[in-house]
């Protein structure tokens, strides 16, 4: 079976003709996403050799799994394929559906599996922790989130030391918000279009893609004009981009603002970068009104840039508040927040806690996964790999 990966996902020639069919596209059009052409199937490429078995599935039918699904989940879990793909086993780069068929994974569980499925090191992590103690809150002591936080606090610059651990990246982006808004006193939140932040009821917000917002009260965010050097309104104009969020405030604001959020590559919008020179004029711009500034890291951070291990880094500036999950614990349910003591001291006014937050076996991992990073030079490979795929889509557009 013929399989290759894309990047929405998995991808198995058989799903061809029914994806084609979803998305309307003609047979043989030249300008869709990807064209195989229906007589020459060998364009296809093929996986590499791998002589790795998965141990044999005797579980659930795929239709079987569908049938649960449906009855018992909610209607809004949607999933790919019109025959959708029943994944039952991981190995690193590659997952297999209860057929035995091997699939590479383009997708990495939505930008999260960065270590590859089931690695040793985060398993054998992950089993350890939970033999011995597999929750504590952080109201008693344990070495694990210490272990982790003094190791991810290590990873960020200048006073970036104190870290909250959440679930996830939406929980991570509610909380930095909540922050940044009592640390300043003040409520207005400056946003990029197609920006997404997640889409819980607080934080939807910030996002400003409409579908992902449904029609709740979502206050106190102002939406700045993206920084898109592809197709924006200034080109590649950073500091053109920049004055329009010095606009909002002067009109849309009492000239204070509690802070600014953004994503140094806009993932859910379609992998968006930003303008060169945007953060550091904005940085300077909100700053100056006395708000703080928020890098959103759930997608971009954990060397997936591969020049540098977050993505504010490579624009020169050091926000004030960084958020992060995803890739963090490479599938275990964990985010976090992290910012300087100072800002932190605002939690204490009142009670902020967490029950899953910082669990020993969530943050094993996440500990784990940054030895992953270290030992293998993930960030280096990352560069590499990305920078060859890069040129040669460059060179594809001639």
């Amino acid at each position: 079976m013929l399989s290759v990966g894309i990047g929405s996902g998995l991808w198995e020639f058989k799903h061809f003709q029914s994806w084609q069919r979803a998305y309307s596209l003609p047979a043989q059009n030249t300008n869709a996403a990807i064209c195989f052409p229906e007589n020459n199937i060998d364009v296809i490429p093929k996986l590499p050799f791998s002589n790795y078995v998965p141990p044999l599935y005797t579980g659930p039918t795929a239709n079987d799994v569908l049938k649960k699904r449906k009855e018992f989940l909610s209607p809004s879990t949607y999933y790919f394929y019109e025959k959708p793909v029943n994944l039952v086993h991981g190995k690193m780069q590659y997952v297999f559906d209860d057929d035995g068929h091997r699939y590479l994974d383009a997708f990495g569980g939505i930008a999260t599996v960065g270590c590859g499925h089931c690695h040793p090191d985060v398993v054998k992590a992950v089993i350890n922790q939970t033999k011995n103690l597999q929750h504590s809150t952080v109201l008693y002591l344990n070495h694990a989130i210490a272990d982790f936080a003094e190791a991810l606090a290590s990873k960020l610059p200048g006073d970036l030391k104190v870290v909250f651990f959440t679930n996830s990246g939406t929980e991570a982006n509610e909380l930095a918000i909540t922050m940044a808004r009592l640390y300043t006193g003040c409520h207005d939140i400056i946003s990029l279009r197609n920006a997404y932040h997640g889409n819980e009821a607080g934080i939807m917000a910030a996002t400003a893609l409409c579908n992902w917002k449904f029609n709740l009260v979502q206050s106190g965010v102002h939406h700045a004009v993206n920084p898109d050097p592809y197709r924006g309104i200034f080109g590649s104009d950073g500091e053109m981009y920049a004055k329009d969020v010095q606009d909002l405030i002067q009109f849309g604001t009492c000239g204070h603002v509690a802070a600014f959020i953004s994503e140094a590559i806009q993932g859910v919008a379609g992998i968006g970068e930003l303008a060169p020179g945007y953060l550091p004029a904005v940085y300077s711009i909100i700053r100056n009104a006395g708000g703080l500034c928020i890098a959103d890291e759930v997608q971009t951070g954990f060397a997936r840039t591969g020049s540098h291990f977050w993505g504010f880094e490579v624009h020169g500036v050091v926000p004030d508040i960084v958020t992060m999950a995803k890739g963090i614990g490479n599938g275990i349910p964990l985010g976090a927040v992290v910012t300087t003591s100072e800002i932190a001291e605002v939690l204490t006014h009142r009670t902020y806690f967490n029950t899953f937050g910082g669990n020993p076996v969530c943050t094993a991992a996440g500990l784990a996964v940054l030895r992953v990073i270290e030992k293998e030079k993930l960030q280096e490979n990352a560069h590499v790999v990305g920078s060859y795929l890069k040129q040669r889509l460059n060179a594809l557009k001639a």
